[in-house]
């Protein structure tokens, strides 16, 4: 069979070839079948030492459980036990004959309000009432108010109350008794010990304090617990010796803990009197688990454990990695090892554990009485296999050296062939990718020192080529994006010869700058152009702002469209708002004293058509009825003010203050109803009422409040004083008529415009200033807190700040035109 491959390589190349296999596959064969039954070894014995483990954990368990069950046993026959489950029956029916003080229960709902629900809250669903869980008998509440709620010692030290000090026959039983169980359960190592009366349910003992004491197991709040599952099924054994045990499950007296019961029938002669409950420390079960933690001595090395899971997958025992950790919390364990043991298979396996680490487990059933268990023993696959991955490691570099040697003199033979042949295909994937300045070195003055060479002067000469194409690029792309917007700069890049498009909606506003001729005459004409460069300059960037484009006019006048390229649903506003923003640029210009600008605005919204005009000197332009119109509307406006047409109003009639204008006649179209721009704020209705309303309040004295404002005034801003000439009383009397015409005007703000705008140019030929309306604002507003007190809220203050704030903007608007004018523009 023919390769055409392994047919083009040379024969030096396919000797090297050739070799290298024969070694490489030699090797790796030989280090595969070592690695193999080394681990296969290494798995038989770990197996074993684990299953071995397993067995003997299984064991210890069995005997453990067998040994308490046995021991269960032997107490229900012991006279003591006998006695004092007689004992306490007696005790415990002279409770129930006790009438219970309301104090006491109130004592009691606090305890569990405040002590054993907080505990619980976390693990316990559902509402956590006192109704639910407190006790329901005279005896119970008894015991729980003495020993429990009333018991001086904290919670886990409740058992070290030997007697309530009551008198009753109860708690001298009690202390009898109390001190010898207590000593029983600390050398079995038992948690607790329960006497429960097997007609009633009642638990009418238990050495340790918790809220199940005193509690009734058919009918009180735990009748659903495993424990009182466990008492029924040990009642209707009819076996005196049967002992019964309940697996781990959460108790909540235990506060939520998982708890287990081991129970037996205690019997005087032949006759059933109770039953003895026991309940499982787990610490033992932890102790043979992980014989205190001994694991290396055990054969479990670093990573080695074992434990129970029961079959609801959650340990019975503490893992060992629990235990480094210092946590005492039950893990869910829901491995495939669980699985089958629990499905009553015994086996040896990898798989994954709780820590979803891979591990080597054995695993076996165990079942003890009604208890279903799974038992495992394991060791981390890394661990297990450590001696065969070193092996592993060692057949590898050992491989490793054995291939360079081989491989050593064929690389350093090729090296010099191949050197020259990668740099040139390096050199030609940079060409390829667009690195136009790579080189390649190659120091020889063979066939491949002259192709290197030579692929650096065709590199060199091409950079050049291209260097210069994309400066004249960018170059036309500089000029055409500043002869057309760059939406059309992009369609005539694409291949559109022709570009025209009627665009429906879009706004234009038109302005000629005032004044300019009068500036002519006094200032030299390079002062006048940097003055107009600078203006323009800010124009365009504010028309960059707000989205609209600058189109080329003649004289001193600026024209700019909204939404023409860019589509736009708040075109009007945005063009308002420019225009606007025009004037404040205006006002802020620096011109020299007795020197100024002023600028004449007019707003129109409608359909224009736009395109290309022009094939050597060309440009974007706009043209149609609209840009006819606004050319001519801004002739009607007035010094520093915004014209608009209907169709522009109509936008913003509800955003800006605005006041129907003189109608105006332009050729061909006929008359168009213009308005004019007031001031760029509304006042709203809400603010109106608190207004008027709070204005209302004042009126009554309305005398005091006048004089209490021109003191304010005088206070704040005493260079006021001398523009006031005449009678201050009739100033007073002047000030509250001009107020209340003001204030009853908000509401149809339109029909107070002009008096307010004549306001404010006779206040210019009193010597009032722009500054002084801010002072003038301060007086009024701390005149009308003085005579409304606590009727003056925020809000009220906020409606009379906007009222003010939109007259005194009107006003100021007008002065500033009589100031213009008194200039000379």
């Amino acid at each position: 069979m023919q390769l055409p491959i392994f047919n083009r390589l040379t024969i030096k190349s396919k000797l090297i070839i050739l070799v290298l296999f024969a070694s490489i596959s030699s090797i790796l064969i030989i280090g595969y079948l070592g690695w193999k039954m080394g681990k296969r070894s290494l798995t038989q014995s770990a197996s074993n030492q684990l299953t071995s483990v397993r067995a003997a954990k299984s064991d210890e368990i069995k005997t453990y459980l067998q040994t308490l069950r046995n021991h269960l046993k032997t107490l229900c026959e012991d006279r003591m036990v006998i006695a004092a489950m007689v004992d306490f029956h007696q005790g415990f029916q002279e409770l129930n004959q006790k009438s219970i003080p309301p104090q006491w229960n109130q004592s009691l709902q606090n305890y569990y309000e405040k002590e054993f629900f907080p505990h619980i809250s976390e693990k316990v669903s559902g509402e956590l009432r006192f109704s639910n869980y407190g006790p329901v008998s005279p005896a119970a509440k008894y015991l729980q108010y003495y020993y429990v709620a009333g018991n001086a010692y904290a919670s886990e030290q409740k058992a070290q109350l030997l007697d309530a000090g009551d008198g009753s026959t109860y708690s001298r039983f009690h202390a009898q008794y109390q001190p010898l169980f207590q000593n029983l359960v600390q050398s079995m190592g038992y948690s607790n010990l329960l006497l429960i009366d097997h007609n009633t349910g009642d638990i009418i003992y238990s050495i340790r304090k918790e809220p199940d004491y005193g509690t009734n197991l058919y009918t009180g709040p735990y009748r659903t617990s495993h424990l009182a599952k466990l008492v029924a099924s040990v009642r209707q054994s009819f076996d005196p010796r049967t002992t019964q045990i309940t697996d781990f499950e959460v108790y909540r007296p235990m506060y939520g803990s998982q708890v287990a019961f081991i129970a037996g029938p205690i019997y005087d002669g032949s006759k059933l009197v109770g039953i003895l409950v026991v309940q499982l420390s787990v610490a033992e079960i932890n102790r043979i688990m992980t014989s205190n933690q001994n694991w290396v001595n055990e054969g479990l090395g670093k990573s080695g454990e074992a434990y129970l899971v029961s079959s609801d997958y959650r340990m019975r025992s503490l893992s060992r990695f629990a235990l480094a950790d210092k946590q005492n919390k039950i893990q869910t364990v829901e491995t495939e090892g669980v699985r089958k043991a629990l499905a009553g298979e015994t086996g040896i396996g990898i798989f994954k554990d709780y820590r979803r680490i891979s591990a080597l487990t054995a695993y076996a059933p165990l079942k003890i009485g009604d208890l279903n268990w799974a038992i495992l023993a394991q060791m981390d696959t890394d661990e297990v296999f450590a001696p065969v991955n070193n092996l592993q490691f060692w057949l590898l570099s050992a491989s490793t050296i054995l291939i360079v040697m081989f491989t050593f003199l064929t690389i350093i033979v090729s090296s010099f062939v191949n050197r020259p042949i990668a740099a040139i295909k390096e050199g030609i994937q940079q060409l390829q990718a667009g690195n136009y300045d790579t080189t390649i070195n190659i120091n020889a003055d063979d066939e491949f020192g002259d192709i290197g060479r030579a692929f650096n002067a065709m590199v060199i000469s091409l950079g050049e080529k291209l260097a210069e194409i994309d400066q004249k690029n960018r170059e036309n792309e500089a000029l055409m994006l500043n002869i057309v917007p760059f939406t059309i700069a992009q369609r005539l890049k694409q291949g559109e010869l022709l570009i025209a498009d009627h665009v429906k909606h879009v706004t234009i506003v038109y302005a000629r700058v005032v004044g300019i001729a009068e500036l002519s005459q006094r200032l030299p004409a390079s002062e006048i152009t940097q003055l107009l460069t600078r203006l323009f300059h800010e124009f365009d960037q504010a028309a960059e702002r707000f989205g609209l484009e600058h189109k080329n006019t003649i004289d001193t006048d600026y024209m700019a469209v909204c939404g023409l390229t860019i589509p736009r649903l708040d075109h009007v506003k945005r063009t308002v708002d420019f225009g606007i923003e025009m004037l404040n640029i205006l006002h802020r210009m620096e011109l020299g004293q007795d020197l100024a600008l002023g600028l004449k605005i007019g707003i129109h919204t409608g359909s224009v058509t736009a395109g290309i005009i022009g094939t050597k000197k060309f440009g974007y332009n706009v043209w149609g009825e609209s840009v006819y119109l606004v050319m001519r509307l801004y002739t009607q406006a007035e010094l520093n003010s915004i014209v608009m047409t209907r169709a522009a109003y109509e936008w913003v009639a509800d955003s800006y203050t605005l006041v129907q204008y003189r109608p105006m006649h332009i050729d061909i179209i006929g008359e168009v109803d213009t308005w004019i721009l007031v001031t760029a704020t509304r006042v709203s209705m809400s603010k109106v009422d608190l207004v008027q309303s709070s204005f209302a309040k004042i009126q009554p004295i309305a005398a005091t409040a006048a004089e209490l404002f021109y003191q304010r005034l005088f206070e704040l801003s005493p260079s006021l004083r001398p523009l006031f000439k005449g009678s201050m009383e009739d100033q007073q009397r002047k000030l509250m008529s001009t107020l209340a015409i003001a204030v009853e005007g908000l509401r149809q703000p339109t029909g107070i415009i002009k008096a307010v705008q004549e306001l404010g140019k006779r206040h210019v030929s009193y010597g009032v200033t722009a500054e002084y309306y801010d002072v003038v604002g301060e007086a009024l507003l701390w005149t009308l807190e003085q005579g409304l007190g606590e009727a003056f809220t925020p809000q009220v203050r906020r409606a009379w700040e906007e009222a003010y704030n939109f007259l005194s903007e009107i006003m100021k608007d007008a002065a500033a035109q009589v100031e213009h004018q008194n200039i000379g523009v």
